[in-house]
């Protein structure tokens, strides 16, 4: 099972990754920003910061259990 998951760990980020990118780029090209509101604005990059944040918590994760396992 742990043999999987490592083969696997890089697709369980970028699969959420390719999501929210697609998600992201449908809205824009639907006029999402368009009106040039302020509230737009803010959700987006605040979308955006939490999908990094999320990212980079995943990766930190990833990257403490390899370092425990290769010691």
């Amino acid at each position: 099972m742990k043999k999987r998951f490592t083969a696997l760990r890089y697709l369980l980020i970028l699969l959420p990754l390719g999501l929210f990118i697609r998600f992201v780029d449908l809205k824009v090209f639907e006029g999402f920003l368009g009106q040039n509101e302020q509230t737009e604005h803010f959700i987006y990059l605040g979308g955006l910061l939490l999908m990094v944040g999320f990212l980079i918590a995943v990766i930190l994760y990833i990257d403490k259990n390899s370092n425990n396992t290769n010691v």
